[in-house]
């Protein structure tokens, strides 16, 4: 709701708007319509849509969302012993990728402007003297900058990027030796490539039909489809171990074995 104010000119010559109580000061719209519009920005779907139901800009929402979230946050005086690093794609002046920084339990601690290694430097510098050990992807920039910051820290390449890259190697060497197949076997086999991504266990008997003609086509394919079956199953194992997961795993030497 829009509300028109009348202004009065003394006879003075000074001028001055009526005074009323649903309109503050400085404002074309109500307490209640500026109360609605921050509730929505914050249970909406994007900034464009809220606008678009209450017939204004989308900056004037963004603003809105901006003074609410203005009152809940609190700056980063020190960061603790454990820190998590990750990149998003958002949206600011500065790029499209900020970059996350969250606590052992993955709670959001800051938000930096972008992900060069340089803005993550000088922000580990000035604030990360505690820090011990840092989680973070396997990106060479951000691990370049963990180190000159902080010096010496435990870095742990979370599991996600790590299993990815397992599963990429595993990938590139499909495509590499399907390349030699019999042109029936090569398009089949790159229509099945999800089979070498599935526990062996969870595979139905036509799936493991497949799977077990292709291995048998090329012992590279063996290899390394044997080798992400021993990578699943000590990681398996390890997330179900308490103390000193990986080690007791790869110490006992029970892994998978074809």
């Amino acid at each position: 709701m829009t509300v028109t104010k009348r202004r009065y000119v003394c006879p003075c010559g000074k001028k001055f708007p009526e005074k009323t109580r649903v309109v503050k000061r400085y404002q074309r719209h109500t307490t209640e319509w500026n109360q609605a519009l921050g509730l929505r920005t914050i249970q909406g779907k994007n900034f464009k849509d809220t606008a678009r139901k209450f017939h204004t800009s989308s900056s004037t929402a963004m603003r809105r969302f901006d003074r609410l979230a203005a009152l809940t946050i609190q700056e980063v005086q020190e960061l603790p012993e454990v820190l998590a690093i990750d990149e998003y794609k958002g949206d600011t002046n500065k790029g499209k990728y900020q970059v996350l920084i969250a606590d052992s339990t993955g709670e959001p601690l800051d938000i930096l402007p972008d992900r060069t290694a340089a803005t993550v430097k000088q922000y580990l510098r000035e604030k990360g003297a505690n820090v011990e050990m840092v989680v973070m992807d396997m990106s060479p920039s951000f691990k370049s900058a963990v180190q000159q910051a902080l010096g010496s820290p435990i870095i742990i390449a979370d599991r996600f990027h790590f299993c990815r890259y397992i599963y990429w190697a595993l990938d590139l060497i499909r495509r590499n030796v399907q390349k030699d197949f019999h042109e029936y076997d090569r398009k089949k086999c790159k229509r099945m490539k999800h089979v070498f991504h599935k526990p062996l266990e969870t595979l139905s008997e036509k799936q493991h039909w497949y799977l077990e003609r292709y291995l048998n086509l090329s012992n590279d394919l063996t290899d390394a489809y044997q080798l992400k079956e021993m990578f699943r199953s000590w990681f398996d194992q390890a997330k179900r171990k308490k103390d000193h997961p990986g080690r007791d795993i790869k110490e006992s030497g029970d892994l998978w074995s074809p």
